[in-house]
């Protein structure tokens, strides 16, 4: 009983100094707990700030890469546009600071053919190019292009309204032998935000025809005065060097010429009416024919169609033999004399020019054969386009062929080509000069399948259609823009309906009589016009297609890009 009561009051009443050394063990096991506590409570709070850091940064980055996209569907929208001339030219400037000293951004194939429009991450010594300026375009600029904006309209950019984001454009890289272009853009959001993202795009560039806009009019230099050019389908006038048909700049509106400016450029004056479009532009022209050799005389170089010609494929004998059947031979080549009457009783001379002291001015003549194209691709017979299951004989492979110096001719005086049964080609490699009445016929039978009512496009009976009759001048000449021929038609003369191709040659009409004057189309190096207001010029709705082969194709042409073939993001570079 007496321990007990002894135990109780030790609880109760503890010894001096035992309460004390309790309460110094457990102030410094709190504070330690507290300490604990406290950095813990830190290391979740900074994780969890670096967490939402973490997170705001990859929100800013996604909505820079959106504002990087959005760079790119309307620089991509501006380089179809108006700015498509620069599709195949590089921009791709030393301005990559992160190198000293700065380095293109897109690696060329002049740097690494093996690395062509991959980014320039290693620093590698690229040769700095910038073909977007005035004087890299020079000529080429359309009508009124400029680049004067194009700091501010096409190399930088901003998203939104109010701005989500500023966009640039780092680098575009065109590679010709693969004709790509390679386009590196820079998405920033605004207000100084370290965020930034990148994307890099491939495409192919590729040109686009413009459909309905054959050439019935074309040239380097046109100086309409008061022509017409009838044809409501394609009485197009074009200008293929926008350097000779330049656009009054008051003319010009948000980069693009008025109707009246495009009249100007082309020289048209007030009397002048153009039914069709006129645009200054680059176009798509099939390949200048080579004129076959020449062979002397009307008859020489004649051949029967037995045996067939070594370079004949065994495939196509009997539609060769059906092709000339009408005519009973064929010729080896363009006859290149043109007799005229000898002096006193000496016999006839020969000449290479037509004139009217020309003997014969009725072909083909006597004894003369159709020449047939050797290159086997092209068929000896092609549907007929106004009967149809019946075909007619190619004009692109079997036609008269005649190579002339010459055609001078004035007064009265005419030479008629006959068109029924096979086309004629000239190729005149001088000039060509008709004044007073003289004139280019060409007939055609009214029972002939080419030239029937409906086949002959709107003309009388008796007259050929222009795609039947053709005036080839010399080939292109790159080197200069002087003309090396000219072709006029004077006075009261007419070609009749004929299709000129002569790209070194100017044409005109000075003076005319003949509604029209030229029913067909001309393509030449300079058009030069007349201050008359009767020449005029009718292109037949129906030409391209009776023309066949490449001449069918011949449009305008426009750069444009295709889908991409690449197309990464690059959070950074």
């Amino acid at each position: 009983m007496m321990k007990k009561l002894v135990r109780s009051l030790k609880r109760r009443y503890p010894r001096p100094g035992y309460r004390h050394r309790q309460q110094g063990f457990t102030l410094p096991l709190v504070l330690g707990m507290g300490l604990i506590m406290i950095v813990v409570a830190l290391t979740l709070l900074s994780r969890s700030q670096l967490d939402v850091s973490t997170a705001s940064l990859q929100k800013q980055t996604q909505q820079a890469f959106a504002v990087a996209e959005g760079g790119m569907a309307r620089t991509l929208g501006l380089l179809n546009g108006n700015y498509q001339i620069l599709l195949r030219r590089t921009y791709n400037p030393a301005t990559n600071t992160n190198f000293n000293p700065p380095r293109p951004y897109l690696i060329s194939r002049a740097a690494d053919a093996t690395k062509v429009g991959q980014p320039n991450t290693t620093g590698l010594n690229v040769p700095p190019v910038n073909e977007w300026t005035a004087e890299s375009l020079g000529s080429d600029a359309p009508p009124c292009f400029t680049l004067d904006n194009l700091n501010t309209i096409v190399l930088n950019g901003t998203i939104g309204s109010p701005v989500q984001g500023n966009y640039r454009i780092l680098s575009y890289l065109y590679d010709a032998p693969t004709q790509t272009g390679h386009l590196l853009i820079e998405g920033r959001l605004p207000n100084n935000s370290p965020a930034n993202a990148f994307i890099l795009q491939k495409m192919v560039i590729t040109d686009r025809r413009v459909p309905s806009n054959f050439p019935g009019l074309l040239a380097q230099s046109i100086n309409l005065g008061n022509n017409d050019v009838f044809g409501t389908i394609n009485g197009n006038v074009i200008c293929t060097n926008p350097a000779n048909c330049v656009v009054p700049q008051s003319q010009c509106v948000n980069g693009q010429p008025t109707q009246q400016g495009l009249r100007s450029a082309v020289g048209a004056l007030n009397n002048a009416t153009i039914e069709g479009t006129i645009a200054i532009n680059n176009i798509d022209l099939p390949p200048f024919p080579e004129a076959p050799a020449p062979v002397g005389g009307s008859v020489l170089g004649n051949l029967p169609l037995t045996p067939p010609p070594s370079w004949l494929p065994t495939s196509q004998v009997t539609d060769f033999q059906q092709a000339l059947q009408a005519a009973g031979g064929y010729s080896q080549g363009a006859y290149a004399n043109f007799p005229v009457p000898g002096r006193g009783n000496n016999p006839p001379q020969d000449s290479p020019d037509i004139t009217g002291n020309t003997i014969n001015l009725t072909f083909p003549r006597p004894g003369d054969r159709p020449y047939v194209d050797p290159d086997p691709n092209i068929p000896f017979f092609i549907p007929d386009p106004l009967r149809p299951g019946e075909q007619i004989v190619n004009p692109e492979k079997v036609y008269y062929a005649y190579r002339i110096n010459n055609i001078n001719l004035r007064g009265n005086e005419r030479v008629a080509f006959n068109t029924s049964k096979y086309a004629v080609r000239l190729y005149v490699s001088g000039n060509i000069s008709l004044s007073g009445n003289a004139g280019i016929d060409n007939t055609c039978s009214p029972e002939s399948s080419t030239c029937g009512t409906g086949a002959n496009m709107g003309l009388p009976k008796g007259v050929g259609t222009p795609d039947r009759l053709r005036i080839y001048g010399n080939p292109p000449d790159p080197n200069n823009m002087r003309t090396d021929q000219e072709f006029t038609l004077s006075g009261g003369s007419t070609a009749g309906s004929v299709f000129v191709y002569a790209p070194d040659a100017k044409v005109g009409i000075n003076g005319g009589s003949r509604e029209p004057d030229i029913f067909g189309a001309v393509w030449a190096k300079t058009w030069n016009g007349s201050s008359s207001n009767n020449a005029e010029i009718k292109v037949p709705d129906r030409l391209p297609e009776a023309l066949g082969g490449n001449y069918a194709q011949a449009s305008i042409v426009v750069a444009r890009t295709t889908e991409a073939s690449n197309w990464n993001r690059l959070a950074q570079y």
